[in-house]
């Protein structure tokens, strides 16, 4: 879904796939925001319909693009065969003359650098924001990085929350789409009766988080919760959600929700 200042810039679709977008009555003279929470590749088409009608109606006025997750970030190199496309989305990208792109919790500083790099002028919003939210609702004794990447990437992000933490170390089939291979906790600490929560930037069917879970639980932890910032509908078909022996292994599901959840779920919650 994209918005103008506030408003969703309505699309419909003919059968053959052209949309229609529907002008929005509210443009500023100085300064506009176009904000998209991203579902498929048709709110890339809305955010440069959007602008490129903005640039007409408003010449001189300034445009920030919010875009809370970064499409294609987790593409931020060849593997194999498929194409480094946030490159290419970064090019595209800087095409649009945006004042400002806004992100939150990006993949890697690849997809920062790549966005940089074509001089477009990236605010990154503090995740901790986030995280604080989370940690005043759950409580956790732990947190957890599910694996060497988040280990590196988030202790950084959330110095200053005062809470110990361990990770995890995952092996991917990359010539089995990238599905998890084997899975194990790193100086895990006596999780007996303990809360953890485990803390990624994105969730597709969360097996990962899911895996974790189950060996924490094995470690006697009585509450595993999860929060991903970037949430794919995914979620909704991954085991994260299914019950087992009438109790559910991930207990709760935290997410900026910046990807447009289709439904609710009562073991999900929205962090604004």
């Amino acid at each position: 879904m994209v918005k103008i200042n506030g408003f969703k810039f309505k699309d419909e679709q003919f059968h053959n796939g052209e949309v229609i977008f529907e002008k929005v009555d509210k443009i500023d003279n100085k300064l506009n925001i176009i904000e998209m929470n991203f579902k498929d590749n048709r709110d890339i088409t809305a955010v440069l319909f959007a602008r490129q009608w903005l640039k007409d109606k408003a010449p001189n006025a300034g445009c920030n693009l919010i875009m809370k997750y970064c499409p294609y970030e987790r593409m931020d190199r060849e593997i194999n065969a498929q194409l480094f496309s946030m490159k290419y989305f970064a090019e595209i990208l800087s095409k649009f003359d945006f004042d400002k792109v806004i992100i939150l919790d990006p993949h890697s500083q690849v997809c920062v650098n790549l966005l940089k790099n074509q001089g477009i002028d990236v605010q990154i919003l503090n995740l901790e924001d986030y995280i604080i939210k989370v940690i005043d609702e759950f409580k956790p004794d732990y947190l957890f990085y599910p694996d060497k990447g988040a280990a590196k990437k988030y202790p950084e992000l959330l110095k200053n929350i005062d809470i110990p933490y361990f990770f995890g170390v995952k092996v991917r089939d990359l010539e089995n789409k990238g599905r998890i291979k084997d899975y194990e906790l790193v100086d895990a600490p006596d999780l007996t009766d303990k809360k953890v929560l485990i803390i990624d930037d994105i969730c597709c069917l969360g097996g990962t988080a899911y895996n974790a879970a189950v060996l924490m639980k094995d470690k006697g932890a009585s509450q595993v919760a999860f929060y991903i910032s970037h949430c794919e509908n995914g979620v909704f078909v991954g085991r994260l959600l299914k019950t087992e022996e009438d109790r559910y292994t991930v207990d709760k599901i935290y997410t900026a929700n910046t990807m447009l959840l289709d439904g609710t779920h009562e073991n999900i919650v929205i962090i604004e």
